[in-house]
């Protein structure tokens, strides 16, 4: 009888549903029109690359699709090796009309666009996403709740980590690496010694904490010839510090980085590179000010909602950390949101 009843109540069911989670799981919770949606697409992608920093953080995602009377769920748990394996929910449930149009209610969640949110033990609602984000930054949140900051303790004294990727330097391995992730600025020179490559380092040099907060890196690419050519990966860490992580690229992945971009090693260039993998905006001469490119990325969609996350955790730059200085400054710039 209560089985039936619990049927029959859609309130009830929820209840039951949520209570599987609480005290064990944070959910990430998608909703998309269908699985091919492209935002939902991009962000499948970029948690696919964060399997075991989610299993650390007890995550479970909760993604669904359809419309308001036909809907379908599906639920994806990811554990480390020493968590309990979770006893599986009813198939029934995953297709179960009257829970998911609850849960959507209870989340209030839209069902003909992309959208996402972030819970804690609690189910309480601690993040909404409106555009695909990077995983990291959900992750640096997360690490700022009391209940995670408990457990990385414990994580700690049991030294359960995620081992360090191993970077490939394939091209397309190399731009996987920031797609959905960072944005890129490329400065490209024939010669390092060129006074315009010179005047750009000049401005960039005290900009480490801007340009991490705004996740981008910036990649230094230098020589005509395969047998002079090199580069250089700035990598500025997210959370605004001042430090910054170098990697040193092979003069073959500077020729394919050239040829991908349709940069040509004949004279100075910049150019912006977005989180989605596109070139935002060109810059035949350097930029006296970096505020013209910070003015730009904070335009686009995804990087308002890193500004709001950034926002609630207090992280930002002294206010003299950029300037706008008058000078000559040119840029083609074409499209905008990520």
């Amino acid at each position: 009888m209560a089985v039936v009843d619990q049927a029959a109540n859609p309130k009830k069911s929820l209840e039951t549903f949520l209570s599987y989670f609480q005290r064990r799981r944070r959910l990430i919770v998608i909703t998309a029109p269908d699985e091919q949606n492209h935002m939902y697409s991009e962000q499948r992608d970029e948690y696919l690359e964060q399997v075991c920093d989610m299993a650390l953080r007890k995550i479970s995602i909760i993604s669904i699709f359809g419309s308001l009377t036909n809907s379908t769920m599906k639920i994806e748990h990811y554990q480390t090796e020493q968590d309990k394996p979770l006893r599986g929910l009813p198939d029934s449930d995953l297709i179960n009309q009257d829970l998911i149009t609850a849960f959507r209610k209870h989340f209030g969640m839209i069902y003909n666009d992309f959208n996402m949110l972030l819970t804690d033990f609690d189910m309480e609602v601690k993040q909404r996403y409106e555009v695909p984000i990077v995983m990291q930054a959900v992750f640096d949140y997360i690490d700022t709740l009391s209940t995670r900051i408990k457990e990385m303790e414990q994580q700690r004294k049991l030294a359960v980590m995620c081992k360090k990727e191993d970077k490939s330097r394939s091209l397309e391995d190399f731009l996987s690496r920031f797609r959905w992730r960072r944005r890129l600025f490329v400065i490209s020179t024939p010669n390092d010694e060129e006074w315009a490559y010179q005047q750009q380092l000049h401005v960039i040099n005290s900009q480490a904490c801007n340009l991490g907060l705004r996740h981008i890196s910036v990649l230094k690419i230098t020589g005509k010839t395969l047998d002079d050519m090199s580069g250089v990966l700035e990598l500025y860490p997210i959370n605004g510090s001042v430090s910054v992580d170098r990697e040193d690229l092979s003069a073959s992945l500077v020729q394919d980085i050239r040829n991908y971009f349709q940069i040509s090693h004949e004279y100075f260039s910049m150019l912006l590179v977005g989180k989605d993998g596109n070139v935002k905006s060109w810059y035949p001469s350097p930029m006296w000010s970096m505020s013209i490119i910070y003015e730009l990325v904070d335009s686009m969609q995804l990087r308002r909602q890193e500004m709001a996350i950034q926002q609630s955790l207090g992280m930002r730059c002294p206010d003299d950390d950029y300037s706008h200085h008058d000078g000559y400054h040119e840029g083609y710039h074409r499209g905008y949101g990520y």
